[in-house]
């Protein structure tokens, strides 16, 4: 198309919600062999796949933008997170492999869901299922921590469903990076567990639970954290459009600059 012929794509945004991101494979040993294909190189890629370390799939100018949550099932079906009795301490509901390799001999949550399964399924504290249920919102509503355990790739849309749903994200998923880290103070409403300390899960959360939960909690409940990870329609400042609208702004004003020190 001559629009994208005119610049090879440079003045275009392309969005990549894949596993890994601008990289077509959910595997990722497949996606990094593959990499980033030719024609997007030049684009600037919305993608959901982030990691704070060096990764192939990031070879690309890029910004991180959260998964799709509805808004109007947050905002207008469900008071606000802070009016729930929560009365489930530790939640997941969604795939658990009892045997982690598949059919591909690949391992599923580099075996961490398995763990999971395996230690806590039977425990009082964790509420654990694996099939799916029209009642997933209103469990983690119900819920003080949710488990946010990597699948395939490292990010899923329950760290957003967590956040905006008032129930405190347990992040697994070594070296992950979380979207809008600029605007959301990551650390201070959610935990990350190393994958290694998996199997200690129930220590780790119970040691929250006594030391700082409540800050934690109302910390999360902030109304600009729900905001700025939800696509609100019409767009509000703040929200999640907003905020990748006002991170082309920033590039573009750096871009400015520099074509102004080289000059």
């Amino acid at each position: 198309m001559p629009y994208w012929n005119r610049s090879g794509g440079s003045d275009h945004l392309v969005v990549a919600s894949h596993d890994y991101g601008a990289c077509f494979h959910a595997m990722e040993d497949l996606a990094i062999s593959s990499g980033v294909p030719d024609f997007l190189r030049k684009s600037i890629i919305l993608q959901t796949f982030a990691q704070n370390k060096h990764h192939p799939c990031q070879d690309v100018d890029h910004i991180q933008i959260p998964p799709y949550v509805a808004p109007i099932q947050v905002l207008q079906r469900w008071p606000p997170p802070e009016q729930h009795v929560r009365n489930i301490w530790a939640f997941f509901r969604g795939k658990m492999e009892i045997h982690p390799k598949n059919i591909s001999g690949r391992i599923y949550s580099r075996g961490i869901r398995t763990t999971i399964w395996r230690k806590f399924s039977h425990s009082k504290k964790f509420y654990i299922k694996r099939k799916k249920s029209e009642h997933y919102q209103s469990e983690i509503l119900r819920s003080i921590f949710c488990l946010c355990p990597l699948g395939w790739a490292p990010w899923s849309p329950r760290i957003v469903e967590s956040v905006v749903f008032g129930c405190v994200p347990v992040i697994i998923a070594d070296d992950i990076a979380l979207p809008y880290s600029h605007v959301i103070n990551w650390n201070k409403i959610s935990l990350t567990v190393p994958e290694r300390d998996v199997h200690k899960l129930d220590r780790i959360l119970q040691h929250v639970a006594l030391k700082n939960l409540t800050v934690i909690q109302n910390n999360l409940w902030k109304e600009e954290n729900r905001r700025a990870l939800l696509y609100i329609d019409p767009m509000v400042k703040g929200d999640a459009t907003w905020q990748i609208l006002d991170q082309l702004a920033r590039k573009k004003l750096a871009m400015s600059e520099n074509l102004r020190l080289r000059l």
